[in-house]
């Protein structure tokens, strides 16, 4: 009976999450607890699968993307205003009231509380340790958005405020404990889409690396902006979880950079550590947004026309650095004519047609843009970029590409910024070269920290980690391509929704909202 009213709770917890999804995710395990069983394979395939919702441009990636130096989502005409959403990311002017910074936290703290069902409903050894990994995960982007975690101990009533509160200063230490204390129940070499002791590792590379921005708060909740001191133990950490990941011997750098985002990368590619796993015809997220977002309504497949790389970024790249951009035999056999990679210059179909915007002009992208966009030319300004090659082999947002959260070159060059934090230049200058001619950029003769944020943007581009990096690199509050105003301190942090506040009158707001 205690399992059946604790699963009869958590379906009230719509009252704290105003979520629907995560009622019908918990009516099969009522429906179970009701007949004596309970499917715990099933709760934790469901809490996997809620990272598929993770995978569209209008949630994390509209946080972790838009506030960045790499990415912007300019309003062209009619198309693309939506009420200032994605203007106000750019420029860092976002309010309480913004849809995404709402739904972001309503997701993530949905998957990190599914996490928890499989954890409250009596899940042992490796079915606990996955779920644990799961919910350490969630909580570790709600902890860098938003600066505080609530939680809840199995068994409370969801009509009353969580009782625990994980804050900036606290959260990391607690997270790390719970990753170090289920590793040894983690697999060795499973599938990228699960938990394991290597993706446990990469996280509490994370967690190690940014510690020094976490305990950068204030008596009042608020972040801090840097420069910060780094604790060489902590870097330490992060050389050892690295180093630990290389040794099981699992990955390898790809010969081809774009490996690890075509579709079937759970197969192809040798890097990837963790993902959102879509299967075409079975499960699928929407990782077909990330092309869809960027190309014009003309190239194939049609496109929403949509966001845009910022010029800077572009031009980190050295012209013969495969990152930059790549023809794809299987995108021209599927007809699609452009590239991986950045779309600059003239477009054209795969027949070599140059093609036209709706208007009749060229359909030629160019490196200026405006957030307001108007004139003859709108639909045609900004770079594109491509960084999952295009899946139309699959019907609709059925797209097999896995969606990547954690990779092997994050890994090195996560150990290459450590070593350099630990006054080790010259290791970290070779692991970054080696990545760097694999690549086909050329070497660098000297390291500082705007080469690893710079190399950490060639590589990462458009993967959601840019903000974590620019605020770990003290650069998130300046200025940038159609954002010529610095930002107030508060903006390293995102508000706390006020739905989530008017439920529990205990979570504070952020400093500044």
């Amino acid at each position: 009976m205690k399992q059946l009213r604790f699963l009869i709770i958590l379906s009230l917890s719509l009252a704290v999450f105003g979520c629907t999804s995560l009622e019908e995710e918990l009516n099969d395990g009522v429906s179970q607890a009701a007949e004596g069983e309970i499917d715990i394979a099933q709760l934790l395939n469901g809490a996997y699968g809620n990272l598929r919702d993770l995978q569209s441009q209008d949630n994390l990636g509209a946080l972790v993307l838009h506030s960045t130096d790499e990415l912007a989502g300019p309003t062209r005409g009619r198309d693309w205003d939506d009420a200032g959403i994605w203007r106000t990311l750019h420029t860092h002017s976002w309010t309480t009231a913004h849809a995404f910074v709402n739904s972001v936290w309503r997701t993530l703290n949905r998957n990190a509380f599914s996490a928890q069902t499989v954890l409250c409903s009596g899940a042992t050894g490796t079915d606990a340790a996955e779920a644990t990994f799961l919910r350490v995960f969630n909580d570790f982007m709600i902890l860098d958005l938003y600066g505080k975690i609530p939680r809840r101990a199995c068994g409370e009533d969801l009509l009353e405020p969580p009782s625990q509160l994980l804050t900036r200063e606290n959260a990391a230490a607690v997270l790390i404990s719970e990753l170090e204390g289920v590793m040894g129940d983690l697999p060795e070499g499973t599938s990228s889409a699960r938990a394991s002791k290597n993706a446990a590792r990469a996280l509490l590379a994370k967690l190690y690396l940014n510690k020094a921005v976490y305990a950068a708060t204030t008596g009042d909740g608020g972040a801090q902006e840097g420069p910060y001191s780094f604790d060489e133990s902590d870097m330490n950490q992060v050389i050892a979880m690295a180093d630990a990941i290389t040794a099981s011997g699992e990955y390898e750098l790809d010969d081809n950079y774009f490996d690890s985002f075509i579709p079937n990368n759970g197969e192809a590619s040798s890097e990837l550590i963790f993902v959102s796993e879509n299967t075409s015809g079975a499960a699928s997220g929407n990782v077909r947004s990330r092309w869809f977002m960027t190309t014009h309504y003309n190239q194939t497949p049609s496109g929403w026309n949509g966001f845009v790389a910022l010029t800077d970024l572009y031009n980190l790249f050295e012209e013969d650095d495969m990152r930059r951009q790549q023809e794809l035999d299987f995108m021209k056999a599927d007809g699609i004519g452009y590239n991986a990679g950045f779309l600059v210059g003239q477009q054209y179909d795969a027949d070599g047609n140059p093609l036209e915007d709706r208007a009749g002009n060229p359909l030629a992208f160019t490196s200026e843009f405006n957030l307001r966009e108007s004139g003859d030319n709108l639909e045609v300004t900004g770079i594109r970029a491509i960084k999952y090659p295009t899946d139309i082999s699959t019907p609709g947002d059925a797209s097999d590409n896995d969606y990547v959260f954690l990779r092997y070159a994050d890994v090195i060059l996560m150990k290459a910024e450590a070593l350099f934090r630990s006054g080790k230049e010259g290791d970290g200058l070779t692991m970054i070269n080696n990545l760097r001619m694999l690549r086909g950029a050329s070497e660098l003769s000297s390291l500082t920290e705007q080469d690893i944020l710079d190399e950490r943007g060639r590589e990462l581009y458009w993967e959601g980690w840019r903000r974590n990096d620019q605020i770990r690199f003290n650069s998130f509050l300046g200025t940038w391509q159609a954002k010529s105003n610095p930002s107030e301190v508060s903006r390293l942090l995102f508000p706390i929704p006020a739905e989530a506040i008017s439920t529990d009158p205990n979570l504070p707001q952020n400093p500044g909202y």
